[in-house]
């Protein structure tokens, strides 16, 4: 158990009125302990609460239904609403008499005046068919289980079929004050008025006396059914009725009293406001004789003096709901037992003895109590003692003025405190108690830290301590775990030390040994891992906060006491957030709503937190010390049904229950929503999604409304779902179908002929840009035409004529030369070979003159013509695919003649295969393909060597580098090297979109890229 090692003289508290907690059998002594065993909540008027409530009923969506002469009210358990009702002809509407809630959800309204209206579910409103006169208000209902609808006025009536029928009608009806109908978990119809009880016989159709006395009825949870009349008289009519049906005791408020869930009676003007008698329903006494006398009997009241209630109703959740002059009162049972110990819990220690046994010291009196989990505590007589606290081998370590006591079984052990300055007994005031397993440690306010070893007490100087010890922990044998002013945390083993940095934590409130071990403190709640702190996280900072005492249960659960209630950690979700403390810590809290008193005490640096049993958790608050069963949480089975209350946009709202059509221009709206739960509605949880809008559900807290903002037109679905304070899912999803109209710019229509505008605009564009290219494509085409014009012109009166003229010179000197002359037959070689580039040169002044008229097919033919005559060699010419037109402009738009740059590396591949490879036979592919344009040379000459091939030309040889050069200018791919026969491979491929020109659907048989 956590103790001090250092603390500050505490500060006395006064005294607090005893919390009880008996609650014995005799009626006369129950009243002021059954007041303690409730939480009691209070609404008034100036929290919205409407005046004058008459009437209550709970319908099965969860709503509290509130009756008065100003209207009809709504309560979802945080907030009051009128329910609009429609006018009526005979006017009234506003005036309501009573309530009843079907078990189908309906619920039935009566007005002062006369008539009686059903509400559905679906926020339906019908008005019945008016009694025949001269009835006066209905004030009583019951709805049998075909439908049909029983009423008491002056008679008692059945509603079915559209009409009201009278089943008896006698003067006594008319001149009761009280009239109560009620069904029976067997589907008994039972009447009464000031004079007798009836039950109905069904097979005659009439009702059959029971009792000669009046009153009002009423049914304990085991399905009898009971009188109470008006002398303080409570007689059993049925003993052998069914079980109550779970909707009887929310189906409508009654003016005597009800019975609650647990088998408590809860009374009316007994003479006080209020009055409760537990266990009422349990005994089989069919008369309560001291009922009225338990009424008067001195002790806490319920409701405040001069309180008149009017109406008492059980909620499905099990709370008790009294409704009077001065407000509403709400009772639930509360989680939380009250210790039976005085005063505040900042001044009692708690502890466990090896045996089971739990005991706690009042440090202001001196008093040693033994608690117990089923009785009240009880005082041991004996010396003063100030502090108790657990040793590791089980013992009880109980700290007086002068001695420590350790007690282990049936055997005690006296530890003397030290003596005085002067040697002789003194009493010491002990504010700390501490036994690591081999030193016991202590604190008094006369003599600071003392530690007990071999016998005798040792002062502070004689053990190795860090200074400014603020809070400590044991660990194993003589080993501690201490937290200093400075923000360190302190590993104390036998004299050796090792220090960690803690002032993320803040002020430590305690130390929980363990494998980290966990800290806890003003900046919230960390373990120590690999040396270092690692803050863990929960949903609400504050509950994690200056926790003061933990108990691990043997279900390796854990419990701490913190500033903001008892926090429960289930093992896995522990286990889970210490191995990796990034994950959020999941966990339920029990607070002030669940009846914690106040916060954990942290003032003592006591261990606030303390169990015997590893079930009932004993836990020292500010308001004083509580016990937890942790076996009998009372959890809720109710569900919350989540209800869609509006949708407000700008200054319009909307209702909730119905599909919208909001106005065009709507981008932004707040939707209001709830979820009814009486029991704890602060703890309701809500998830919500806009289908649309939200890829998943968010989650929304205990917020119950929502905006959303720049929403554009189209059709949404909000879906809202709702968890109560355990966990439990509602039943069902609320939804609400919204659609937002476009306006002029955002409707279909508009952006259709926006999208059909841009096209043709687009379509424009291009048809303006391609004739645009056209032009532009035409104009350079025009230029190159003239340029080869030119350049023709200068090949044919310039170089072939000069040539030309030096070959005729030449010819005339060497027919002047011998026939066999060795140097006429030197120039005649000069003079074939001159010949040849002659043709060439015409050849090529015939490509330029010609343009781009030849097709690749005509150029090849022609190259392969010339060679043929010139060499003698064998030259094969092969084309395949589907001939195309070819391109004289790239994608980019520059100019390129794919015919002539192909035809060109054509004849230089020939060229060469003639001239430097002394070849026989060529053989030459034209491949037209679906993916690229292919040449192919090939010949079966001596190859082009290895070396030439790796410089990529021969030194003053610009063939092949020219052909490259054509290639690359094409974006073609060239591929030079030995043939799969030998001789030499040209390989050209043009890529198709770089090969082809494009087919146009567009006038002209092509256009330009």
């Amino acid at each position: 158990m956590t103790a001090m090692l250092r603390l500050p003289a505490l500060r006395r508290l006064g005294c607090v009125a005893a919390l009880l907690l008996a609650l014995p059998a005799d009626a006369a002594q129950v009243q002021a302990p059954a007041a303690a065993k409730y939480l009691h909540t209070r609404w008034s008027a100036a929290d919205g609460l409407p005046e004058g409530i008459r009437a209550m009923a709970q319908t099965s969506d969860g709503w509290l239904w509130l009756g008065t002469p100003d209207g009809l009210f709504r309560f979802d358990g945080l907030r009051f609403e009128r329910y609009p009702l429609p006018a009526r002809a005979n006017l009234g509407s506003d005036r309501i008499h009573d309530l009843h809630a079907a078990a189908d959800g309906r619920l039935v309204i009566s007005y002062f005046g006369e008539g009686v209206a059903v509400l559905y579910p679906d926020g339906r409103l019908e008005n019945l068919a008016t009694p025949p006169a001269p009835t006066v208000a209905t004030g009583a209902f019951a709805v049998d289980p075909d439908g049909s609808l029983w009423g008491i006025g002056d008679a008692l009536m059945r509603y079915r079929d559209g009409r009201w029928v009278a089943v008896d009608r006698r003067p006594e009806w008319l001149r009761s004050q009280r009239r109560t109908l009620m069904l029976d978990g067997g589907g008994q119809l039972w009447a009464v008025n000031d004079y007798h009880a009836w039950r109905l016989d069904r097979a005659s159709g009439r009702l059959v006396k029971m009792a000669d006395r009046g009153g009002d009825l009423l049914m304990s949870p085991d399905g009898r059914v009971w009188l109470a009349d008006a002398g303080g008289t409570l007689a059993l009519l049925d003993a052998d009725g069914a079980a109550r049906p779970a909707w009887h005791s929310h189906a409508e408020a009654r003016s005597s009293g009800q019975f609650g869930p647990d088998g408590a009676l809860w009374l009316l003007n007994c003479p006080r406001a209020a009055c409760v008698l537990p266990g009422a329903g349990q005994r089989r006494e069919t008369r309560y004789a001291a009922w009225r006398e338990a009424a008067r009997t001195p002790g806490p009241a319920l409701l405040p003096a001069g309180s008149q209630a009017h109406a008492v109703l059980v909620d499905r959740e099990g709370n008790v709901w009294i409704a009077g002059e001065q407000g509403l009162d709400r009772f639930q049972p509360g989680r939380f037992a009250a210790s039976g110990l005085p005063g505040s819990g900042v001044r009692y220690s708690l502890a466990a003895d090896g045996a089971g046994r739990m005991w706690s010291a009042d440090f202001d009196t001196g008093i040693l109590w033994r608690l117990y989990p089923d009785r009240p505590p009880e005082a041991q007589r004996g010396r003063h003692v100030a502090l108790v606290a657990s040793s590791p081998d089980g013992a009880l370590l109980v700290g007086g003025k002068r001695s420590i006591e350790r007690r282990h079984g049936a055997s005690v052990e006296e530890i003397p405190l030290p003596p005085g300055r002067d040697g002789k007994p003194a009493d010491l005031r002990l504010i700390g108690i501490l036994d690591d397993g081999k030193v016991l440690w202590i604190a008094t306010q006369e003599t600071g830290l003392l530690g007990w070893r071999d016998g005798k007490w040792l002062p502070r100087a004689a053990f190795d301590l860090p200074p400014k010890i603020y809070q400590s922990a044991r660990g194993g044998p003589g080993e501690l775990w201490l937290a200093t002013g400075d923000g360190l945390l302190v590993h104390y083993r036998e004299g050796a030390q090792s220090h960690s940095d803690i002032r993320a934590i803040g002020t430590v409130s305690a130390i929980f040994p363990g494998a980290g071990p966990a800290l806890s403190g003003s900046g919230g709640f960390g373990i120590m891992k690999d040396g270092r702190l690692q803050l863990l996280r929960g949903a609400e900072p504050e509950a994690l906060r200056n926790v003061s005492g933990m108990v691990v249960t043997p279900d390796g659960d854990r419990w701490f006491n913190g500033s903001a209630g008892v926090v429960h950690v289930r093992a896995a979700d522990w286990r889970r957030s210490v191995d990796d403390p990034a994950q959020p810590l999941r966990y339920e809290l029990f607070d002030r709503l669940d009846g914690y008193p106040g916060q954990a005490a942290i003032d003592s640096r006591w261990a606030s937190a303390a169990s015997a049993d590893g079930r009932n958790l004993w836990l020292a608050g500010t308001g004083g010390v509580v016990r937890l069963d942790t076996a009998a949480l009372r959890r809720n089975p109710v569900a919350p049904t989540a209800r869609i209350l509006r949708l407000a946009s700008g200054a319009a709202v909307y209702p909730g229950g119905q599909a919208l059509e909001l106005p065009a221009g709507t981008d932004h709206f707040r939707i209001e929503f709830t979820a009814p739960a009486l029991r704890k509605p602060e703890r309701v949880r809500f998830e919500y999604r806009l289908d649309g809008v939200d890829t998943a559900w968010q989650d929304g807290g205990a917020r119950r409304a929502t905006s959303y903002t720049s929403i554009g037109p189209g059709s949404y679905l909000f879906r809202v779902r709702a968890f109560n304070e355990d966990g439990m899912a509602g039943p069902q999803e609320a939804l609400l179908p919204l659609r937002v109209a476009p306006t002029l710019l955002q409707s279909p229509w508009f952006r259709a002929l926006c999208v059909a505008a841009l096209v043709l605009l687009g379509a424009a564009l291009y048809r303006w840009r391609v004739r645009w290219l056209g032009a532009r494509l035409a104009e350079r085409l025009h230029v190159r035409t003239a340029e080869r014009e030119r350049i023709a012109r200068t090949l044919h009166d310039t170089f072939l004529q000069t040539v030309q003229g030096l070959v005729l010179r030449l010819d005339a000197v060497a027919a002047g030369l011998p026939q066999d002359a060795r140097a006429r037959r030197q120039l005649e070689t000069v003079l074939l070979e001159a010949g040849s580039a002659i043709g060439e040169g015409r050849d090529q002044l015939q490509e330029l003159r010609a343009g781009d008229t030849q097709s690749l097919q005509d150029l090849l033919a022609e190259h392969i013509a010339r060679l043929r005559a010139a060499h003698g060699v064998a030259i094969a010419l092969q084309v395949t695919g589907e001939t195309r037109t070819l391109r004289v402009a790239m994608p980019a738009g520059e100019l390129a003649d794919v015919a002539t740059d192909v035809a060109n590396i054509a004849r230089e591949a020939l060229r060469n295969a003639c001239l430097h490879a002394d070849a026989r036979q060529i053989r030459v592919l034209l491949e037209y393909g679906r993916r690229a344009l292919v040449l192919e040379v090939g010949d079966d000459g001596g190859g082009i060597p290895a070396e030439v091939l790796e410089r990529g030309g021969r030194a003053g040889h610009w063939g092949l580098v020219g052909m490259r050069e054509l290639a690359e200018r094409m974006g073609a791919r060239l591929a030079v090297g030995p043939g799969p026969r030998g001789g030499t491979l040209v390989r050209l491929s043009v890529p198709a979109a770089r090969a082809y020109a494009p087919r146009s659907r567009w006038r002209g048989a092509a256009a330009p890229d």
